[in-house]
């Protein structure tokens, strides 16, 4: 998947799910109440990096009403004590829930139901923050359909509620499998800050080579992630399936520097490049064999053309070659950014 959709808040408030989106996806959106919405990061850097991969999604009239149904169905068996709200209760769990984000139906259910009161005083719902949770998961899920990835970053708040909807888990998440594939690269090379320049200049880029590279590597994480979710955190096969995938993101990567090395050598031992090595040298030895004597003032002429030509030509062979090399490697992303 190429988006994530981020739940419950409003805004990111984990600045590892913004690493995580700007190693991983070309969006993630958060929803908020409606259009034209602005969040305001403190952060600078997640101010920059939500700049970059964050969208805003606001829920249609469609999707408010799949959701009305969905909460129908929560309630109709009747809803557990933790779920009831009163202002008594609901001070020291407040979960508080943008009008706009239901149908005005959905609240007068839940406000029959004894899920919520009227609004707060900024207009806001409160609920409880065991209802309030499910609410959101709900609308998470209706939003991100079969297209988007879920994300949370209160997954051990929502492991605690019990007849909620299913949220994916921690363990299920693409943050605890990236560090299985950093190994060979040093943890202080991929700060934040170098991750938003890289994805800078994937949006200035014309070509989608940098676009490729990221999108091989998660194909990698996501192919993993759907092998790992049969198996419980800890158990023998998790393990070993960590394990196993971890080495062959080593291998990848050592391959990788192996095939950049070997192109490198190539290009500098072909045929071109010894011609133009000792033309050069020729040239040099002309003009008195001044060593510091730049090149483009030593080559003049013909000689200039076929000596500037025939770099070009050079390079523009290593720069298709280390293409290549870079496309087949899911490590190759990480290379280039770090």
């Amino acid at each position: 998947m190429r988006t994530a959709l981020y739940f419950p808040h409003t805004q990111v408030r984990n600045k590892s799910i913004v690493h995580t989106a700007l190693l991983l996806w070309d969006a993630l959106e958060c929803i908020v109440p409606h259009q034209g919405y602005r969040p305001q990061y403190a952060d600078r850097e997640m101010a920059a990096a939500m700049e970059i991969v964050g969208k805003q999604r606001t829920p249609t009239a469609k999707e408010k009403f799949r959701v009305h149904t969905l909460v129908e169905d929560l309630v109709r068996g009747g809803v557990p004590e933790s779920f009831r709200y009163s202002p008594k209760n609901g001070q020291t769990e407040l979960y508080e829930i943008w009008p706009q984000k239901l149908l005005g139906e959905t609240w007068d259910l839940l406000q029959d139901k004894g899920l919520t009161n009227r609004r707060l005083d900024h207009y806001d719902y409160p609920m409880r923050q065991a209802a309030g949770l499910s609410i959101m998961a709900i609308l998470a899920d209706v939003l991100a359909g079969e297209t988007r990835a879920r994300v949370t970053d209160r997954g051990l708040a929502y492991a605690t509620i019990v007849n909620a909807p299913k949220v994916a888990g921690d363990a299920e998440h693409p943050v605890q499998v990236v560090p299985l594939t950093v190994k060979g690269i040093a943890a202080d090379r991929l700060p934040i800050d170098r991750l938003i320049a890289f994805r800078e200049r994937e949006a200035k880029e014309s070509s989608s080579d940098y676009r490729s590279l990221r999108n091989n590597y998660r194909t990698a994480i996501e192919k993993h992630l759907r092998q790992i979710s049969v198996h419980a955190p800890g158990s023998p096969d998790r393990v070993e399936l960590d394990r196993a995938f971890e080495v062959d993101m080593e291998d990848d990567l050592r391959d990788l520097k192996r095939e950049l090395g070997s192109a490198r050598r190539d290009a500098w031992l072909s045929k071109e490049v010894v011609t133009l090595t000792v033309a050069g040298g020729a040239l040099l030895g002309l003009a008195g064999g001044v060593p510091h004597m730049p090149m483009p003032e030593v080559v003049t002429g013909v000689g200039a053309i076929a000596l500037v030509g025939g770099l070009l030509g050079t390079g523009n062979k290593l720069a298709k070659a280390r293409y290549e090399i870079l496309r087949k490697h899911p490590m190759a992303y990480l290379y280039e950014v770090s």
